[in-house]
């Protein structure tokens, strides 16, 4: 048994490896500066202005249907039996599908028969949003029975509390204190650094903090979610767009309990805000090529990027 438990620790911490650690992405470029005025005609003013006027907009949010909307609903018996604990503030319930990479590569859509009757985002969600997102700006997300917590400028923690009940759940609670103390570093090169070290696993007392974590049925767990403010410049078709503008960045802690595995692969989740405040903005190094990359680093593509 102890073999097997090994194996598998060995295989999760391979597959966030090898996924790689979005913190170390080079540098953020500036936002693109537009020649003056006196330096170019209208036509050309206009057409720049279209091609930077776009670093509010994110052209990868795939719409849901109404009809898909509806499958993505929890159970009516689990909505009923949680109406109450839901009725308080900052708390939520939501499915999980199994992620199949249908939308984990935002460059590509994918027709094929297992992408068929995917819903879009079903696999990504948000909890400082409160919503299905992308896999560029989830919290967590769900593939092959695992919870993985990997969003873009983002440092956070997953750790499992056991089969206790998420309503009695508090920062002064057991397993809890390694997450509210923990100080994320503000520098990208420390800070990804802390990345790997989170990925390899830190035990604090008798808990493990991880990124990733099976996903067990009646099983409660808490996270830290820091969501460094900053930018993150990409192109798309001559679009040059901030990937992060408008997301609620923020420093979460909260408690939440799978409640729910279906037939289909999905899990429902059930959770609640514990703590939140201000993120700290990710400085970069200037003294460090851009090009280094920290030992034990292996790809140079994201998870969002569908490594």
């Amino acid at each position: 048994m102890k073999k097997i438990m090994r194996k598998n620790s060995a295989l999760v911490v391979m597959f966030l490896l090898i996924t790689s650690s979005i913190l170390s992405q080079v540098p953020l470029s500036p936002a693109p500066k537009l020649p003056k005025p006196n330096e170019q005609n209208s036509n050309e003013r206009s057409s720049n202005r279209d091609r930077t006027r776009s670093h509010n907009f994110f052209p990868f949010k795939a719409k849901r249907t109404k009809d898909q909307d509806k499958k993505l609903r929890p159970s009516a018996e689990d909505l009923a039996k949680y109406a109450e604990f839901l009725k308080q503030p900052r708390r939520g319930i939501f499915r999980l599908m199994n992620d199949v990479d249908c939308d984990s590569n935002v460059y590509v859509i994918r027709v094929d028969e297992n992408c068929q009757n995917t819903i879009p985002g079903s696999s990504f969600y948000s909890f400082r949003e409160k919503e299905y997102t992308t896999a560029y700006l989830a919290d967590i997300r769900f593939k092959d029975g695992l919870l993985i917590s990997d969003g873009l400028l983002s440092q956070n923690i997953l750790v499992k509390l056991g089969d206790t009940p998420l309503e009695n759940l508090t920062t002064d609670s057991q397993g809890m204190k390694f997450l509210v103390d923990f100080v994320p570093e503000t520098l990208n090169t420390a800070a990804t650094r802390q990345y790997i070290e989170i990925v390899r696993g830190v035990r604090a007392d008798k808990y493990e903090y991880r990124k990733v974590l099976p996903a067990s049925e009646n099983m409660t767990y808490a996270m830290r979610i820091v969501a460094y403010r900053g930018s993150f410049y990409k192109s798309f078709r001559g679009w040059i767009f901030d990937l992060i503008s408008g997301d609620h960045r923020v420093d979460l802690i909260l408690g939440f309990r799978v409640i729910r595995k279906e037939t289909d692969g999905s899990v429902t989740i059930l959770w609640k805000e514990i703590e939140r405040k201000k993120s700290p903005k990710l400085k970069y190094d200037k003294n460090k090529e851009i090009h280094t990359r920290p030992k034990g680093f292996v790809s140079d593509r994201t998870v969002a990027e569908g490594e």
